[in-house]
């Protein structure tokens, strides 16, 4: 090693550098393990992710000890031997190798998935800052010299602890509604759901019948204060063709005695319309993938609609509440406006990640599978639920779907026709991937004079005439850029299909007649 690179690598502000950037190598690797981890392992061998980490972290121990050495032992802060160089220099290119790594790691996730790991990486701050004012107190601060810079760091120091602890009791956040309600039809009643910047309450108010009512978001008489995602079920006749608003009031803490709460909101009067015409139009829309905006754009050009269909895969899994939120309930209220019913099916994505399993209780669905009807309409709907075996690696041994469908299966074969022109919802248009209970599901919705499997999951808009029991309808979703959405019109003559992209090109128009 040169005298030069000797002397740039012994540097004191170059120690304290790699060290920093050591020690963030871990923390960003490690906020990455929710989308990244499965697939290394996956590709290479299982553990793989975990040797990784683990070395970052041997990293980051080697590049403190160097900047401790360097700054510390008075013995090398004048004259610093070739062997720490060597040291400070390997800690160097393993820091600059870990930081291509996660480069990688981010530019593979793209659009839809790096979010989660400025999440994750947002939770994990407080252990970087406090790793920094650390360093920064045992290697810089006892060296400086010069009193007023010491008090400088001493008041900054002082200011972002103050700061800390007034942000982790009063969050900054401005308490506010995300968007309007969606009013999800759940096949038993009515579930208005809306979401809220910050934890708090969430309630309904109407009148109905000559008396006012006032409904909680609650669990055996306990108001849930500490979701952001609220929700309360309403009879069908309470909110038919009935105004209603909502509410919340801010909860920073619960306690067993008391709590600590904040401002409360109450939106605007909503018009609620339900669907019992003989002509109606629905808005559908699949896999928006976190893409909100690009599917407003395309839903834009298709003019009026009744009611809505989600066919699901709102975004690549659910590891927070906020993805539920921002991707499924904001979405939902930006679309319906809080005044038409959304029939929500279940994507493949929304059973992914530690949120899923709560996803139910936030939208007050008690299963994804069930029957409703928009006047002489009925549609069935079932969940295709996760499109991989259940040992899959990337459920991380969660996964028991296949009695799930198989108890779905059961349900479905036990409904009798009603003389209703039906239609099927699910976001598979394979429905399951066991055959058998697929064969014996296609053959009863054939049984229930189904006329039209409505679907998504391919990222593809096409009407497959070719089906043996009826047609199958594959709505677009997000693929290559571009956004397709569909118009669904239903009349006692017959189906009609229309798509269009972004650019409010015409994609798709086919008619479908109702089964005889």
């Amino acid at each position: 090693m040169t005298i030069k690179a000797q002397k740039f690598f012994t540097h004191r502000a170059t120690t304290l550098l790699i060290s920093f950037f050591a020690a963030l190598a871990p923390l960003f690797y490690y906020a990455s393990r929710s989308s990244a981890h499965v697939f290394l392992d996956t590709a290479l061998f299982a553990g793989f992710s975990q040797v990784v980490f683990w070395l970052m972290m041997i990293n980051a121990v080697l590049a403190m000890t160097v900047a401790a050495m360097r700054w510390r032992v008075s013995a090398f802060q004048t004259d610093s031997p070739k062997w720490l160089a060597a040291l400070s220099c390997a800690a160097f290119a393993f820091t600059a190798f870990f930081a291509v790594v996660n480069i990688a790691i981010l530019c593979v996730m793209g659009e839809e998935s790096s979010p989660i790991v400025w999440r994750s990486m947002a939770e994990l701050l407080p252990f970087a800052l406090a790793y920094l004012i650390a360093a920064l107190l045992a290697f810089f601060f006892p060296s400086v010299t010069d009193r007023r810079v010491r008090t400088a760091i001493a008041v900054i120091i002082i200011l972002i602890a103050v700061l800390a602890i007034l942000f982790m009791l009063y969050p900054p956040v401005y308490f506010d509604f995300l968007s309007d309600p969606m009013v999800i039809d759940n096949g038993e009643g009515y579930s208005v759901v809306f979401a809220t910047s910050a934890a708090g309450t969430g309630y309904i108010e109407y009148e109905y019948g000559g008396e006012r009512y006032k409904l909680y978001d609650e669990s055996s008489g306990r108001i849930r204060g500490s979701s952001t995602i609220h929700s309360i079920v309403v009879p069908y006749e309470h909110l038919n063709n009935n105004t209603y608003r909502v509410g919340s009031m801010r909860v920073f803490e619960e306690y067993a005695y008391g709590g600590r709460n904040g401002r409360s909101i109450v939106s605007q009067d909503y018009v609620f319309t339900p669907c019992s015409k003989e002509d109606i139009t629905l808005l559908c829309v699949s896999d928006w993938h976190t893409r909100n905006n690009k599917a407003k754009e395309a839903i834009s050009h298709l003019g009026e609609y009744d009611a809505v269909l989600m066919m699901g895969d709102a975004a690549p899994g659910l590891q927070y509440e906020s993805e539920a939120a921002e991707y499924i309930v904001k979405f939902g209220g930006d679309i319906s406006r809080g005044s038409m019913p959304i029939i929500y099916t279940r994507g493949n994505h929304e059973t992914r990640g530690k949120y899923a399993s709560e996803l139910s209780v936030a939208l007050k669905m008690d299963k994804y599978y069930y029957e409703t009807s928009f006047g002489d309409y009925r549609f069935i709907v079932l969940d295709s639920a996760e499109d991989k075996e259940d040992s899959h690696p990337e459920y991380g041994g969660l996964a028991d779907y296949e009695n799930y469908r198989a108890r779905m299966t059961e349900w479905l074969e036990g409904l009798d026709a009603t003389g209703q022109r039906t239609i099927a919802l699910c976001h598979a248009p394979s429905l399951f991937i066991e055959e058998d209970l697929t064969a014996r599901a296609w053959a009863k919705l054939e049984d229930l004079n189904s006329s039209l499997l409505i679907s998504g999951h391919l990222h593809q808009c096409y009407l497959d005439r070719e089906n043996e029991a009826f047609p199958v309808y594959v709505d677009g979703g997000h693929s290559g850029g571009d956004y397709i959405a569909s118009l669904v019109t239903l009349s006692p003559s017959g189906i009609g299909l229309k798509a269009c992209n972004m650019n409010g090109e015409e994609i798709l128009s086919e008619w479908v007649e109702w089964r005889a």
